[in-house]
């Protein structure tokens, strides 16, 4: 399913209409191939969502609500700002960041070639005499706490908007999508129409690109004889988050830090059990419904029965918004938070926590076989 909140602060123009009239667009996209006599394997749905700015009030009641049917979706695909600028960003979790590179390759940019190609360009560093761009408030950029490969970077779901209940409460993999640029009227009554089409998007081609970026995600997902996940980058991405906590946790606790070998070696087998669904998925399987049983579930797995420490309903092991980060996110959150905390027994306990989650989701994977 894919979801875009309605309410705003003022007039919201940008935060959220521009995601909105995208959605819509899509949506009228989707309308036109069912007329056409397309019909998606899979069921989509389209949220609107209410009271977003008020705390993800609407999409968190609804994720809540129907919390058992969403153990069967497949995806959730976010947008929330569409359009504040030319600069094309994604954010999802490990397993969906090759699938947008895929979508992004296959979407026409507003300024010629594809978005894959602008986004390739504007991920280049910047040489060292020059300026560096201001961040926009309000961006929806997440920077990847580990990039694994030299593709394009996608980066990590904190929180901040509609994906928050899917991924981190009910553990439906999501994504984000977003085209950036400075945007000092975040939040403001000047986040108007006519900031919009003096400096936004003023001739709406970023919002053509972005309702094409949109409904292609949910097309291609809702088609996929087998579903488009990566799990062996999932597990790469976990191995640098614990090599960069066990660093940070022997600087913290010195000789007492704690055994992150259990954690590690979990992490292992599901990189290596990933590895061989991903043969499985190229091979096309006979036994697709098993395979891609496996392949959803595996999200699910990595939830933590009781939750995070102080904060149960957030219940994602491996993502969360931080306590003290705002909308960014913190990896493997309930190890870094304890490690944090200089909390010793808490690091340990999170540890191991961990790897029981990891060693949910390989026994997941390993059924697919």
């Amino acid at each position: 399913m894919g979801g875009n909140h309605r309410d705003a602060w003022v007039y919201g123009a940008v935060d959220p209409n521009s995601g909105t009239a995208s959605m819509l667009e899509a949506v009228h996209g989707v309308g036109e191939l069912l007329k056409a006599g397309w019909k998606p394997k899979r069921s989509i749905i389209f949220g609107s969502w209410d009271a977003e700015e008020e705390g993800l009030i609407g999409s968190t009641e609804w994720g809540e609500q129907h919390a058992a049917q969403l153990a069967n979706a497949v995806a959730y695909l976010n947008m929330d700002v569409a359009v504040s600028g030319p600069k094309f960003v994604a954010s999802s979790v490990p397993s969906l960041k090759q699938f947008l590179r895929d979508v992004a390759r296959a979407v026409p940019g507003a300024k010629g070639g594809t978005v894959y190609d602008a986004w390739q360009k504007s991920s280049r560093p910047e040489p060292d005499n020059a300026q560096t761009p201001t961040e926009a408030i309000g961006d929806s950029r997440r920077s990847p706490q580990a990039q694994v490969n030299q593709d394009v970077p996608v980066g990590d779901l904190g929180s901040g908007s509609d994906y928050t209940v899917f991924l981190q409460h009910v553990g439906v993999p999501s994504t984000d999508v977003s085209s950036t640029g400075p945007y000092g009227v975040y939040h403001s009554v000047f986040d108007n129409f006519n900031w919009f089409k003096n400096f936004g998007d003023p001739d709406f081609k970023y919002e053509q690109q972005m309702a094409r970026v949109f409904g292609l995600q949910a097309i291609r997902m809702a088609n996929a004889d087998v579903l488009p996940y990566d799990y062996q980058q999932y597990g790469r991405e976990i191995l640098a988050y614990l090599d960069a906590a066990k660093k940070k946790a022997d600087g913290a606790f010195g000789s007492q830090s704690p055994d992150f070998k259990p954690a590690a070696d979990s992490a292992r087998k599901f990189e290596q059990a990933g590895a061989k669904v991903l043969a499985l998925q190229r091979k096309q399987s006979s036994d697709l419904a098993r395979l891609n049983h496996a392949l959803r579930n595996a999200e699910s797995a990595l939830l933590l029965p009781d939750g995070l420490p102080n904060r149960p309903w957030f219940r994602h092991a491996i993502y969360a918004p931080g306590q003290y980060t705002g909308y960014a996110a913190v990896v493997i959150p309930g190890v870094n938070e304890a490690i944090d905390k200089h909390d010793l027994q808490l690091a340990k306990q999170q540890i191991d926590a961990l790897a029981a989650a990891l060693e949910r989701a390989t026994r997941v994977l390993n059924g697919a076989h």
